[in-house]
C-alpha cells in the first residue's frame, strides 16, 4: 500500500518541482562519478575538450602515447615558429597524389596563422608510400627545396622502417631548427604552374643603420647648403648683389625668332626580360633558395615536397 502511495505521489509531483528533483539526482550521480573516477581520468577529458587537434592519424599508426607526445611537441612547435604545425596519416588518399591530398586536406581543416594560412603539414601517405612535407605562408619562403630534402633525409630511414612517430618527431625538430634560422639569403618563390617568380627582399641591421646614416648626412648637407645660401644677414655685400641684380633685371624685352627642324632619328633596343625561361628558377638565380610553389584545388599557394618509401 505504501509503494502505491508513493507513486501516486510521484505523478501528481509535476512541473517545476519534478525538473529541480531532476537535476538534484543528476548533481548527485556526477559528484559520486568523480568520487569513484580517478582524477587523471577527469582531468585528460577536460582538456581534450580544450586543446586543438593537431594530430591527424586516420591510418592509425601511432600509439596513444605516441600521438599525446606529438600533440606536446607540435604546441612547442607552434609557440617557438608563430605559424602552425600539424602531423597528418592516411591509408586512403582519394585517387590523389600525397601532394594535392596533403594541400588539400590542409584546406579543409582551416590550418594555418593569419591571413596568409602559415603553418607546415607533416603527411604520411601511407596509399601513395610517400611522406611529404608542407608548406603555407611565410613557411614557404623559411623552407626551400634544399631545406625540405634535408629533412625529408633525415625522416626517411624512419618512415622505411616502419618507426612513423619517430619520423614525425624528427620533421618536427627539423621545423624549429630552420625556423630558428629564418629565410636564407637570396630566397625566392618559384610558381611552377605559372612560372612568376617572387623574390624575398631584406634588410639586415647593418645595412639598415649604414643606409640610415648615409642619407642623414646628405639631407642634413642639403640643408645647411640652403641655409648658408639663403642666410644673407652675415654677408652684406651679397644683400647689395641681390639689390643690384633685382632692379637691373626689371627690363623685359622679347625678340622674335624662328625655330628650324634640322634632322630626326630613332633608335631602338631589346629590353631583357627578368622573369626566368627554364623551371630552374632562371640563370641569374641561385637553385638553393628556390621554394618551388603550387596550387591546391581551392586555389591556394602552397610550397612543398615529398619522398616514396
Amino acid at each position: 500500500m505504501r509503494s502505491r502511495r508513493e507513486s501516486g505521489l510521484w505523478t501528481k509531483w509535476t512541473g517545476a518541482a519534478r525538473m529541480a528533483a531532476l537535476r538534484w539526482l543528476a548533481a548527485a550521480a556526477l559528484c559520486l562519478s568523480a568520487a569513484v573516477m580517478p582524477a587523471g581520468v577527469l582531468l585528460d577529458v577536460w582538456a581534450a575538450g580544450d586543446e586543438e587537434t593537431r594530430v591527424f592519424d586516420d591510418a592509425g599508426l601511432f600509439s596513444r602515447d605516441e600521438t599525446a607526445e606529438l600533440e606536446e611537441m607540435i604546441e612547442d612547435v607552434r609557440d617557438e615558429t608563430g605559424f602552425d604545425a600539424a602531423v597528418m596519416t592516411t591509408d586512403d588518399a582519394k585517387g590523389k597524389s600525397a601532394r594535392m591530398y596533403a594541400a588539400d586536406r590542409y584546406d579543409e581543416l582551416d590550418l594555418g596563422v593569419g591571413s596568409d594560412r602559415s603553418g607546415v603539414l607533416f603527411l604520411i601517405d601511407m596509399d601513395n608510400r610517400e611522406i611529404y612535407l608542407l608548406t603555407t605562408g611565410k613557411a614557404i619562403r623559411i623552407f626551400t627545396d634544399d631545406r625540405i630534402d634535408a629533412i625529408l633525409d633525415e625522416v626517411y630511414g624512419y618512415a622505411r622502417d616502419g618507426d612513423y612517430a619517430a619520423g614525425a618527431e624528427t620533421a618536427l625538430e627539423d621545423v624549429v631548427y630552420y625556423a630558428r634560422q629564418g629565410i636564407v639569403s637570396g630566397q625566392y618563390n618559384y610558381d611552377e604552374d605559372t612560372g612568376r617568380v617572387s623574390v624575398h627582399r631584406s634588410v639586415n641591421a647593418l645595412e639598415f643603420l649604414l643606409a640610415l646614416a648615409v642619407s642623414a648626412a646628405v639631407a642634413g648637407g642639403a640643408v645647411m647648403t640652403v641655409k648658408r645660401q639663403y642666410n644673407m644677414e652675415e654677408d652684406p655685400e651679397r644683400i647689395a648683389n641681390y639689390n643690384m641684380a633685382y632692379r637691373s633685371s626689371s627690363e623685359f624685352i622679347m625678340q622674335p625668332g624662328s625655330d628650324r627642324l634640322l634632322d630626326t632619328f630613332v633608335t631602338t633596343m631589346v629590353i631583357a626580360s627578368a622573369a626566368p625561361h627554364n623551371t630552374g628558377g632562371g640563370s641569374h638565380m641561385s637553385s638553393s633558395g628556390r621554394s618551388t610553389t603550387f596550387h591546391s584545388s581551392s586555389g591556394r599557394t602552397h610550397g612543398g615536397g615529398g619522398r616514396k618509401f
